[in-house]
């Protein structure tokens, strides 16, 4: 897959499995051995499950650090957290405690290095990390990780795409977690000519640029229509923005 696949395929994720699976998957893409995404939402998930979500894929006990992230205690003084809710940029870095970018502040700059060593003692020898910001978020933060020992000038040509993905993943995690409970699912095609619609193009534009008949556009236009319980396209694409279905 090409780097623009792997954007597109985060960004068409419905589910919170498929946006998994996009980021395993540009994860391997981008040379990185493994991830670890974690934020904490502003508002509790509709239908229960707390206001913290995370997900990463460590083959070691550092995995045990991500349900930590929590605690009142990492929140004031994890780097990763700090640097995310204080908008600081994405940074390379390796286990020596070398980054591409320092903290202004020393103390921060003394807990990343800590941080950093301590990853190198589970195998976690050097990668980026990304903060993230929306709305609906207090902090977010992605890390890809390398096994070796890495220069974090070699990791600044990824960094930029890595950042692009990042930014397309998180707004997809805000998309998919704070959809309405029972929201209908649509297919990707359904989806596909919502969104041609949702821009203005007519259903014939949308046969061409589909290379479908006019009648399946007006076919499936009814489907997402009774889907989601209105009449008319321009109804069901207010409905389809509303409830995260597409992004325009």
């Amino acid at each position: 897959m090409e780097y623009w696949d792997h954007i597109d395929r985060v960004m068409r994720a419905g589910t919170l499995e498929e946006i998994k699976a996009a980021t395993s998957a540009y994860t391997r893409a981008a040379g990185f051995q493994h991830h670890g995404y974690a934020t904490r939402l502003r508002e509790p998930l509709v239908g229960g499950g707390g206001d913290f979500v995370y997900f990463e894929d460590f083959d070691s006990d550092w995995s045990k650090s991500y349900p930590k992230l929590i605690t009142p205690q990492s929140e004031q003084s994890d780097p990763r957290i700090v640097l995310s809710r204080e908008g600081f940029p994405a940074v390379a870095w390796n286990s020596r405690g070398h980054t591409s970018y320092e903290a202004p502040r020393i103390a921060l700059a003394l807990r990343t290095r800590k941080t950093l060593i301590q990853a190198g003692e589970f195998g976690l020898h050097g990668g980026i990390t990304v903060p993230s910001w929306s709305p609906g978020t207090r902090w977010a933060f992605t890390t890809f990780t390398h096994k070796a020992q890495l220069d974090p000038r070699e990791l600044l040509p990824v960094l930029g795409e890595s950042v692009y993905f990042v930014s397309c993943m998180h707004a997809a995690m805000d998309r998919v977690l704070r959809r309405p409970v029972g929201a209908p699912k649509l297919s990707d095609r359904e989806c596909e000519v919502l969104r041609w619609s949702a821009i203005g193009k007519t259903s014939w534009e949308i046969s061409m640029i589909l290379h479908i008949s006019e009648r399946t556009v007006n076919f499936h236009l009814q489907q997402v229509s009774r889907k989601l319980g209105v009449k008319g396209r321009r109804a069901a694409c207010a409905r389809a923005v509303a409830l995260g279905l597409i992004v325009l």
